[in-house]
């Protein structure tokens, strides 16, 4: 026989597109539209309730609904139109025929969730579900008998495609008001249709056979037969009586749908499921919607599939629905107490996991947790970031003292140079803590369960010798949609078939199950952090969302130990107001907001944002300073023979630790550390120098720096002027500043340094109005390490210097948090930053290492103004070889409160701990937090001392990061002493300390939980 394989595959695609799928559903009646354009200067979107007529918001514009024909355009960008739509459903259906309004506002056939989307509610305010590019339809049978009619309303968002196809190109609607006023839609149709059944399962029979022919070998039978089938099925199709021969095609089909998997055919755990970013091309007024139409569209796809599972992650995501939708919430509720809507994740948001400090990512666990807990009845288990942009190594034991025991990504399969080698795993962090980790090898978290994404899994899945099955999040995601009747249609027909994986759908917490019950020594380890190898430049793209994050960051951890010791003092400890702005801070380090790789509407609103956190959280401290009589610390003054001698003619800069001296370029041709006479600047290098890179990344501009940039660098040598800079605020910090001019930017460079210190202070103020290129800051140090340390949540991660292996070449540019830390035997420099990110560290030809910070960056897109203005940023270059001192220099460059009298004399610290938070117990009982980590990679003893506003009675008790005690550590009380800790390196521990009964004394005991 010849082989007809490729004209078969044409066949029916081409027969499927164009003589099939359209006529799915057959119109039998029109309807009549009205709408109302909602005015965007009286606020919108407006309460359902509002649009609706069920209660008038005062203020508001009064709903005007309008006659409306298919064919008119609707929507402004970023508008909101209300729709009423009336219809009768006519009365002579046969028996079994199930009517169902179908709508097109005007969508492209791609990119569900990235434009016009819509919510459909009965005029008593129910929400139906939801309409979007692969779901236009809503079911008639529960909305009125045959013969009767009905009233709906569909709020139409007119949201902009701005990921469009070739994608990448600058837009102008990231903000309403560069948008433009001008429709962007078109309604297409608007009418009431059969829904032919036998026509939608003939579609869905063709897509599987043809598409699992498609994934198997020419050599295989089963591939003939199929395609055979295939052909016979198409053959029946006849365009003048399509739904009777649909039935016949059908027939042809059944046998070959009905063989069975093989017995040993790898098991595929299908979760429906919706990535949807919390803010990215949409602002985060309109994921809120986002959200409600997904779990719309989920709840009524439940009704219908009995099997159907969804998991959904976010505890923000949930309150959103809480709060706007309260019909849907109850229904949530509802189905996650069947089994069957899922929560996962159990953060208040999918964070960024490598920017935020480690205390806010133990509040984003310890918020989400709680949230779950107190809205489900339980915590989750699973910790589900399938998106973010790289997973630091600090994660697996915050994880597990956050009750989970396992971890779901996906990311990590973008690598733009190694591919990851596992994809079940466990996950080992900087503490030595394990977390069972899946890796999907499907390669997406927004599957469609199509054939030949199973095959990839199957062939792609890596850890085929020690197990046999995987996870298949499936759904429309990133900007929401989730799974459609097609996508499950496929999933029952895929459930037990020859030549494809066995499809199930169940649980994700029962796959881990299975995952957890067949580990064993042979299981794979992976230790330290799961970098991702792309989107490097998310550590310095938008500037303001890194340092907003970072001051916030600063500020309430300050905040909470004032507010301590104003509760120990007999005030009220503000529980909601830091609920609240905790809760903020944690939403704006999502994936997309933090890193600043969204539109700029998001950024906009999120610089206002951080404003208000920093005055409210002021406002706060000045009250508890007021309550606890708290005093302000004032610092040692200088003595007047410790003087900063600065000259601006001489370019020189002395003190009693240091001595710098500039070239003509106003770059720092030599640092001399006078404590041990050293020369810190390699030979013919230049501290300090700034370099402008060409940044035009291939793809994701805002997102990724390509390595071919650095070859791009050209230092910024502009004739530059100078000035002296006089102590400021009594410390006696002086120094020299100087200022240049390039391209349309300005930039001017302070140098400055204080008496008793052996550091530089680097302060770079930058006017910045340049379009894709690149700033990086410059300092060489003649300093012989072979690796450098970058701060990580409560510890470090440690990177090799040379590019010897793939995955070393890979890291060209890092994450670190306050500092990058490079030492030899008995000698190093510590790099602190007030508030940046991205870093390269490499070996310099010849003599020691080259740190470079990146400053500002400017790409296109998605916000084609990225950071144009001004910004201020700090480094300070200290002498230490000890990490702990270290931290003490990053904790004073990025605090942002006056220091007060300490608080409360909690720990008396030995070795590298640090006292990391002291806060209430969320419980509200009066108990006190308080939070310790390892910092330096070492065993390390603490001294815990409860101080004197602690009285005589104190019990204290080990707990989680949720503030349960832990088993089997037990309860304690220290009485008139101390208590002796022992830490594991980089280990977190958490006590709980309450005022009561005095009770027996106890060690503490620190082992894993």
């Amino acid at each position: 026989m010849h082989s007809t394989t490729t004209r078969t595959q044409a066949r029916v695609a081409r027969v499927v597109r164009d003589r099939i799928a359209p006529y799915v559903h057959r119109p039998v009646a029109p309807v009549a539209l009205r709408a109302w354009a909602v005015d965007g200067g009286q606020g919108e979107p407006v309460p359902a309730a509002h649009a609706l007529g069920i209660d008038m918001t005062p203020g508001r514009e009064v709903p005007d609904y309008r006659p409306f024909e298919v064919g008119q355009e609707w929507g402004p960008a970023w508008g909101t139109t209300w729709f009423r739509i009336t219809g009768t459903v006519p009365a002579g259906l046969a028996e079994g025929e199930r009517a169902e309004l179908v709508i097109d506002l005007g969508w492209q056939d791609h990119s569900v969730g990235f434009q016009c989307e819509g919510l459909v509610l009965t005029p008593d305010g129910t929400v139906l579900k939801a309409l979007n590019p692969k779901n236009r339809w809503v079911d008639l049978t529960g909305v009125c008998a045959p013969g009767e009619e009905f009233t709906l309303y569909l709020e139409a968002a007119s949201n902009p495609l701005l990921l469009e196809v070739p994608p990448f190109r600058p837009v102008d609607g990231g903000e309403k008001e560069t948008a433009g006023d001008a429709p962007c839609f078109r309604v297409v149709r608007a009418e009431i249709c059969v829904f032919e059944s036998d026509v939608h399962a003939l579609v869905l029979d063709l897509e599987v056979a043809a598409g699992l022919a498609a994934e198997l070998s020419a050599d295989e039978p089963r591939h003939h037969r199929l395609l055979r089938a295939v052909d016979r099925a198409l053959d029946e199709i006849d365009p003048e009586d399509l739904a009777a021969s649909a039935t016949r095609a059908r027939t042809r089909l059944s046998d070959v749908l009905a063989r069975p998997a093989h017995a040993t055919a790898h098991l595929a755990t299908a979760v429906g499921h919706a990535h949807i970013d919390s803010a990215w091309l949409w602002p985060l007024r309109e994921t809120a919607r986002k959200v409600t139409r997904t779990v719309a569209n989920t709840l009524s796809l439940m009704d219908e599939f009995p099997d159907f599972v969804y998991a959904m992650s976010a505890a923000q995501h949930y309150a959103w629905i809480e709060e706007q939708a309260p019909d849907l919430f109850a229904r949530v509720v509802e189905r996650v107490g069947e089994g069957r809507f899922v929560p996962v994740g159990g953060m208040w948001v999918e964070s960024d996991v490598t920017m935020p400090s480690g205390e806010s990512l133990v509040r984003q666990i310890l918020h989400g947790q709680r949230y779950m807990r107190d809205k489900f009845g339980a915590y989750n288990t699973i910790m589900w970031l399938p998106d973010s942009f790289g997973y630091s190594g600090a994660l697996p034991q915050l994880a597990r003292l956050g009750g989970f025991d396992s971890f779901l990504t996906q990311k990590i399969s973008w690598n733009d140079t190694n591919d990851f080698p596992h994809h079940t795993f466990w996950w080992e962090g900087i503490d030595g803590s394990r977390v069972l980790t899946h890796f999907p090898p499907v390669d997406t978290y927004g599957a469609e369960v199509t054939p030949r994404e199973l095959a990839h899994a199957v062939r792609n899945f890596r850890d085929k010798e020690l197990s046999d099955h995987s996870l298949v999040p499936f759904g429309y995601g990133d900007g929401g949609g989730g799974p459609t009747r097609e996508m499950l249609g496929r999933a029952a027909r895929l459930a037990d078939l020859e030549g494809a994986p066995r499809v199930t759908q169940r649980r994700p917490d029962r796959f881990f199950a299975d995952l957890h019950a067949e580990t064993g020594p042979e299981t794979p380890v992976w230790r330290g952090e799961l970098a991702l190898e792309l989107h490097r430049a998310t550590f310095t793209t938008q500037v303001a969302m890194k340092q907003g994050n970072r001051r916030s960051e600063s500020l309430l951890r300050e905040v909470e130990t004032r507010a301590v010791l104003a509760m120990l003092a007999g005030g009220d400890y503000p529980y909601d107001e830091l609920t609240s702005l905790w809760r903020t801070v944690l939403l704006h380090q999502f994936h997309d907001i933090l890193p600043g790789t969204s539109i700029s509407w998001v950024h906009r609103e999120a610089r206002a944002t951080y404003a208000r956190i920093e005055s409210e959280a002021r406002a706060l401290a000045r009250a508890a300073e007021e309550t606890a009589a708290a005093e302000p610390v004032t610092e040692s003054m200088p003595s007047p023979d410790a003087a900063v001698l600065a000259d601006a003619d001489r370019r020189t800069i002395e003190s009693d630790r240091v001595s710098l001296r500039f070239g003509e370029d106003g770059t720092v041709v030599s640092w001399t550390d006078l404590t041990t006479g050293r020369e810190l600047v390699p030979a013919g290098a230049r501290l300090g120098e700034l370099r402008l890179l060409r940044d035009q990344p291939v793809v994701w501009d805002a997102w990724d720096i390509d390595r071919g940039a650095r070859r791009t660098a050209q230092p910024l040598t502009a004739a530059c002027s100078w000035e002296g800079v006089p102590d400021q605020d009594g410390s006696g910090r002086t120094g020299l500043a100087v200022t240049r001019a390039f391209g349309r930017s300005t930039v001017r460079t302070a140098y400055l340094v204080a008496p008793g210190r052996r550091e530089v202070e680097v302060e770079v103020a930058v006017d910045w109005h340049e379009s894709e290129q690149l700033l990086t800051l410059s300092f060489p140090l003649d300093v012989a390490a072979r690796t450098a340390r970058f701060e990580t949540q409560f510890g470090y991660v440690e990177r090799a210097l040379n590019e010897n292996t793939s995955w070393d070449w890979a890291q060209y540019e890092t994450c670190a948090h306050r500092y990058v830390h490079v030492a030899e035997p008995g000698f190093g420099v510590a790099v602190v930053n007030d508030g940046s990110y991205g870093h390269e560290v490499a070996a310099r030809d010849g003599a020691g290492i080259e740190v470079s910070a990146s400053v500002v960056r400017a790409p296109r897109y998605p916000d084609p103004d990225t950071d144009h203005g001004e910004h201020r940023k700090r480094w300070v270059l200290a002498v230490t070889d000890d990490v702990r001192e270290t931290v003490a220099v990053a904790e004073r460059v990025n605090r942002v409160l006056e220091p007060v009298r300490p608080p409360v004399e909690l720990a008396e610290i030995e070795g590298a701990a640090v006292l990391e938070t002291v806060k209430a117990a969320e419980d509200r009982s009066g108990d006190v937090v308080v939070r310790i980590h390892e910092a330096a990679g070492a065993r390390a003893r603490a001294r815990f001392v409860p101080g004197p506003e602690f009285g005589d009675q104190v019990a204290v008790r080990v707990v989680d990061l949720l503030e349960e005690e832990i088993e089997p550590e037990r309860s304690l009380t220290v009485r008139h002493g101390r208590a002796d800790i022992e830490l594991r390196p980089f280990q977190v521990l958490t006590l709980r300390l309450s005022r009561g009964p005095e009770g027996g004394e106890a060690p503490v005991t620190t082992g894993r939980s």
